[in-house]
């Protein structure tokens, strides 16, 4: 999968499933953009940087791990993962599609390990320095998430440090604009990426996109026009 194509997807599932971080995070976004001191809102930017941070490294760790069946499997393990990246993606189109109808059976299962972590945010409150928001931020990163977990079994399937780069980075931004804190412009925001037409316009993407990367080479055979070759490239290596 191409940089670009991983770039695009990370950051539709971001922008579009930031409703569900809201959801679970909103809690902690209130909490944490409580701590702020007045005149210091500029480092409600040390969370994200922090969140994106824990994202970013999981995601290469879990890469460094994909990269194993290509050298193990040489003959089969790329086209495999291949599929299975196609078949993640068109997984996370479903879910842009139909918000609300999936429930984070991550967070369910580890809210033990939600528990834990919890009392650790108290060792950086409050929020008086850049450092503090960004040791906050790379807490919350950890944080168990449904969605952050489908994110990064795409990176285990990229198994390309470089692509996994772009979509994490691009996810991370995507859910920073519903996560920002709380106000008239974040729910205006919040209605407007909830409109169905749009939600499936994304979700249509997201599907091709998926569909391409599992079978773009068969479809680019099958379907002998420039276009088809075209869009089989945009999303290949």
């Amino acid at each position: 999968m191409s940089p670009e194509a991983a770039l695009l997807a990370g950051f539709l599932a971001g922008l579009f499933g930031s409703t569900h971080c809201l959801g679970m995070c909103g809690g902690i976004v209130g909490v944490l953009h409580a701590q702020i001191p007045s005149g210091k809102a500029w480092l409600a930017l040390g969370f994200h940087m922090g969140r994106i941070g824990s994202y970013l490294a999981i995601a290469l760790i879990a890469t460094g791990i994909g990269m194993l069946p290509a050298s193990l499997l040489p003959d089969h393990g790329p086209l495999v993962m291949r599929i299975l990246l196609g078949a993640m993606l068109v997984m996370m189109a479903v879910y842009i599609a139909l918000p609300g109808r999936f429930r984070d059976w991550a967070g369910q299962l580890t809210a033990p390990l939600t528990n834990r972590l919890m009392p650790l945010f108290n060792r950086f409150l409050p929020v008086r320095t850049l450092d503090n928001a960004v040791g906050l931020g790379l807490l919350w990163g950890l944080l168990p998430c449904g969605l952050l977990y489908t994110v990064i079994a795409a990176a285990v399937l990229l198994a390309d440090p470089l692509a996994t780069t772009s979509m994490v980075l691009a996810f991370g931004i995507g859910t920073v604009p519903l996560l920002l804190g709380t106000g008239l412009v974040v729910l205006k925001f919040r209605s407007a990426i909830n409109r169905p037409g749009l939600r499936w316009l994304a979700a249509a993407l997201m599907a091709l996109t998926g569909i391409l990367v599992a079978a773009g080479p068969w479809l680019a055979h099958l379907i002998d026009h420039p276009w088809m070759h075209f869009l089989a490239e945009c999303v290949g290596h």
